[in-house]
């Protein structure tokens, strides 16, 4: 089964391998361009022996051996830079000299020396020396293999390094000058120096050599190959970020351990990693031969390894903590403020009002403890402090006005508005939570309310056009039948049974679809400025003989002038109509109805009064019910749809529509804002 490989993470890995490579190369190219050493021999291709520096160490390191011979003549029993010498008799060639003196621990130098003092005929040499090769000549030999030298014998220099030859030597900027000279010739000395071809030793002409030969090499390239690595290491950052808490097995970033302590305790535990890396680095000394110099290296090398490890360590951390939006919540002070914060939300609203009031207190006797002694600083910590208490208290105040606001919104019936729960304080963002559940909750249950409405509407809507095609169709079979010369009375009779119920449903299904219109909205209005005492005549003429059928008298209060409302005038007819055909099925016989026009302010109010004939054992939210009417018994003739149809036609049309219901006293209030 193959293995799915993240990608990702095995980049990032690579990147860490190059990074320090690409880094290191870096540096060394911006050294060997900003490095002053023989810019002028570089640019001219001159080997290392033939520059400056090497003669000039070389030059020091002859002088520093004539030193050490001068102070072995003043100080016979002394030692010489913690190097002791011993006098050996005896020699095999007594003609040159009598004595030699050398040190017998060598500590390392690439430059060995013969120097013998003509006056008292003593040999001084930094060589290591044997008793049964105690020559000078074969201590002339080992120092004349070597392919550069400098000797100095009687007043003569002889020489392969060009520039500390008779001519060149008094040009030297250190080491070999003419105060020298005159040294080695009031002392008679003859000098026999060379320097190691291979250079077996760590110094300053080792050292040279190499950084000499490394700037000549990449001085070149050094311009062109800068700004390739820049980009390259910008590069590899962002692939390293993107790499960092990557997993095979898991999507997203993985903590582990280390990413969940304390930032400063994992700073700790880096810098202590790093700490043993740097103590490999500092530990190294003594890298006087090259096998030395190489182990050297190599400890300095594992040391900053393991500092490379440690800031990786600590990198990957940080990297993995601002990716999941945790490094805020893992440092030190945050986790006081936790517990501070955890320690203030179980105690009560009033422990935690008088604690942060002796808090306050606390404060300010402090502020103004430093104002009385130091008075600037008090007085700016003083203003500080008032800063933040304003702070503090207005952002509670802003918070709990925000809560009062929505919640006389939601009383008044607005269940859109919505609390922003992040511009709250924290003790009120649970509580600008749940207010936001319940504007929530309370427009979904209208929603459902309007959806469910809707249904019935529809469903009304619907069936009443189902049934009147078939009922359009018995009510003319019925007409048909009743222009035939039927005989019978019982077939007369079931007859007009039948036009009276077909009539009768007919006008039950016509009020279903005027209902379900009028409660949906879905009529369209033609508003315009109605005379109401004209619509009030013209409706009660048409009931005028109705009325008298039930023996009613009415008795209409028209206002002295015209009054005018903006209505449609169909629609208003409709609502008043319904309203006096329940007064002629409804009001007791022999009884008055009252018929009002007033005005009141700027509203215009039809008011109809009539004494019912049954009792009103209803309440008057059910009367308005539809398919309710005034009597329990329900066996009159109506569809009770009356007042339901009269109520929502004068809600479209901009006005108000009201039942009272005071014992057998049934009144209806209609207002409409009057217009001029």
């Amino acid at each position: 089964m193959n293995k799915k490989i993240c990608w990702p993470r095995v980049l990032k890995n690579i990147s860490y391998v190059l990074f320090p490579i690409f880094l290191t190369i870096l540096v060394l190219l911006i050294v060997c361009l900003s490095y002053p050493l023989e810019r002028h021999a570089i640019k001219e291709g001159l080997d290392y022996y033939e520059t400056n520096t090497f003669a000039e160490n070389y030059a020091l390191e002859i002088f520093s051996s004539l030193n050490a011979v001068t102070f072995l003549k003043d100080n016979n029993d002394g030692d010489i830079f913690s190097y002791e010498y011993i006098q050996t008799e005896g020699l095999e060639n007594d003609d040159e000299a009598n004595e030699l003196n050398y040190y017998y621990e060598y500590y390392g130098n690439n430059v060995i020396w013969l120097i013998i003092d003509n006056n008292t005929k003593k040999a001084y040499t930094n060589l290591e020396y044997s008793l049964e090769t105690s020559s000078i000549q074969n201590i002339k030999d080992t120092i004349m293999q070597n392919q550069r030298y400098w000797n100095y014998e009687n007043g003569i220099i002889e020489t392969t390094v060009n520039k500390l030859n008779n001519d060149n030597i008094e040009y030297i900027e250190s080491g070999l000058r003419q105060e020298s000279f005159e040294t080695i010739e009031s002392n008679t000395y003859t000098i026999y120096t060379a320097v190691l071809d291979d250079l077996e030793y760590v110094d300053n002409i080792a050292m040279n050599r190499v950084l000499y030969n490394t700037l000549s090499s990449v001085s070149q390239q050094a311009v062109f190959a800068i700004p390739f690595l820049i980009i390259l290491i910008i590069a590899l950052v962002p692939i390293i970020i993107v790499g960092v808490g990557r997993t095979r097995k898991q999507e997203g970033i993985k903590l582990n351990w280390y990413d969940k302590i304390l930032v400063e305790i994992a700073a700790f535990i880096s810098m202590f990693i790093g700490a043993i890396g740097a103590c490999f680095t500092i530990s190294v000394s003594g890298m006087n031969t090259m096998t030395s110099f190489v182990l050297g290296i190599s400890v300095i090398c594992v040391g900053i390894f393991i500092m490379y490890l440690a800031c990786i360590l600590f990198f990957e951390t940080v990297v993995k903590r601002l990716k999941t939006h945790t490094f805020i919540k893992t440092t030190f002070i945050y986790w006081i403020y936790d517990k501070i914060r955890g320690f203030l939300k179980d105690i009560k609203i009033t422990k935690k009002l008088v604690l942060y009031f002796i808090l306050f207190i606390l404060a300010n006797l402090v502020c103004f403890g430093i104002l009385w002694s130091n008075g600037f600083p008090g007085f700016v910590l003083t203003v500080l402090l008032y800063g933040v208490t304003y702070s503090f208290l207005s952002k509670r105040i802003k918070s709990y006005a925000k809560i009062s606001e929505t919640v006389h919104e939601l009383y008044n019936g607005n269940t859109e508005i919505e609390i922003d729960e992040n511009q709250m304080v924290k003790e009120m963002q649970e509580t600008a939570k749940e207010i936001n559940d319940i504007a929530g909750g309370l427009s979904n249950a209208i929603e459902e309310k309007l959806k469910s409405e809707r249904l019935k509407t529809e469903l009304i809507t619907n069936v009443s056009h189902d049934i009147k095609t078939p009922l359009t169709s018995i009510i003319n079979y019925v007409d048909l039948l009743k222009k035939e010369n039927i005989q019978g009375e019982k077939a007369i009779e079931y007859l007009n049974i039948l036009d009276s119920k077909s009539q009768r449903l007919k006008k039950l299904t016509e009020d279903l679809v005027e209902a379900s219109k009028a409660s949906s909205g879905a009529i369209k209005l033609n508003m315009e400025r109605l005379n109401v005492n004209e619509l009030i005549k013209q409706v009660s003429g048409e009931f005028e003989d109705k009325f008298k059928v039930h023996n009613l008298e009415e008795i209409i209060a028209f206002p002295e002038n015209d009054v005018y409302i903006n209505a449609d005038s169909r629609y208003m007819y409709r609502v008043l109509e319904n309203m006096y055909s329940n007064i002629s099925k409804y009001a007791m016989e022999g009884t008055r109805v009252y018929t009002d026009i007033l005005q009141k302010d700027n509203t215009i109010s039809i008011e109809l009064k009539n004494v019912s004939k049954q009792k009103l054992n209803i309440s008057v939210d059910e009367l308005m019910q539809r398919f309710v009417r005034g009597e329990a018994s329900r066996n009159t003739e109506g569809s009770g749809l009356g007042l339901s149809i009269a109520r929502s036609l004068t809600e479209l049309q901009g006005g108000q529509f009201n039942i009272y219901l005071d014992g057998d006293l049934f009144k209806v209030t209609i207002e409409f804002e009057k217009m001029n």
